[in-house]
């Protein structure tokens, strides 16, 4: 078999695959609460999720049953896609007194571009029911980095699903892509330590690196300097984002979002760091 015969029956191998997931979605039958409530704050704007599914690097074939052409339709996937990004990308207060990073920070992490924060990947759906998200680092070098979101940030009833949650794994899978960029060792459990071990009562553990306010300038969020002075951990960063939703965002995002970004960031903090729990939203800032 030839070069050009191998990458054909490649070709033909990945179609069948793609064939084969497109069959499947996630529930589409509604939408929570604060996705419904967000949603109502913009009223499905058209001129931001046009340059939503560029920033994110959306591919039309991942996307394609799951509102990719009925993207003013909450109850699909794609929707509630870009819904968090709105989140994201205008929704936070960025006081630099108080918030844990900036809006540059979260969308350094969270977007496609190649940059300090990543290299260059794009953002994918799953229908498994078992994860949240999963990173997947390029396999040819001509491809991308692939972050990927899973049923439980989009079924209608699922813990996980409203905007802040779903965002906040966009925050926990762009930075596993920043450690495979920084060729950073996390563990060996889904870039985690195995557990549980300390606080943490799961299998795929982080530590908690606490660093003051205002330690950061906004946009710095990806400055390490190799040791437990300067770093975050998945886990954090997930959590400091979901926390500064719910304590740091604009005015006019809604109680529900803020509830459920309080609720995520405090589940997360007492299962998932062996020094924890690493934070408390609500708590006193600074320290």
């Amino acid at each position: 078999m030839n070069f050009k015969q191998g990458i054909a029956l490649m070709s033909s191998l990945l179609a069948f695959g793609l064939g084969a997931e497109a069959g499947a979605v996630c529930v589409q039958t509604g939408a929570s609460q604060a996705d419904r409530d967000l949603w109502n704050t913009h009223g499905c704007w058209q001129d931001f999720y046009l340059w939503q599914y560029r920033a994110y690097g959306l591919r039309g074939g991942d996307w394609s049953n799951r509102g990719w052409s009925d993207a003013c339709n909450v109850s699909l996937e794609f929707p509630k896609h870009w819904n968090a990004s709105y989140l994201l990308t205008y929704g936070m207060e960025d006081n630099y007194a108080q918030s844990f990073h900036g809006t540059a920070d979260y969308r350094g992490t969270a977007e496609a571009p190649n940059s300090n924060f990543h290299d260059s990947l794009y953002h994918s759906v799953s229908d498994r029911t078992d994860i949240l998200g999963s990173f997947s680092p390029r396999f040819w070098p001509w491809d991308t980095d692939k972050v990927e979101t899973a049923c439980p940030v989009y079924n209608p009833n699922a813990i996980s699903s409203d905007p802040a949650s779903r965002a906040g794994d966009y925050m926990h899978e762009g930075w596993h892509a920043n450690f495979d960029k920084y060729n950073i060792n996390n563990g060996n459990t889904g870039g985690h330590r195995p557990g549980p071990q300390g606080s943490c009562t799961v299998n795929g553990c982080d530590y908690f690196y606490f660093h003051g306010i205002s330690k950061y300038a906004f946009g710095a969020m990806w400055e390490n300097n190799g040791t437990a002075s300067r770093f975050h951990s998945p886990n954090q960063v997930q959590v400091e984002f979901l926390c500064d939703v719910a304590d740091q965002s604009q005015w006019w995002i809604p109680l529900s979002v803020r509830q459920t970004a309080a609720a995520n960031a405090n589940s997360r903090a007492v299962s998932r760091f062996i020094n924890g729990p690493g934070y408390s939203c609500g708590s006193p800032r600074p320290w």
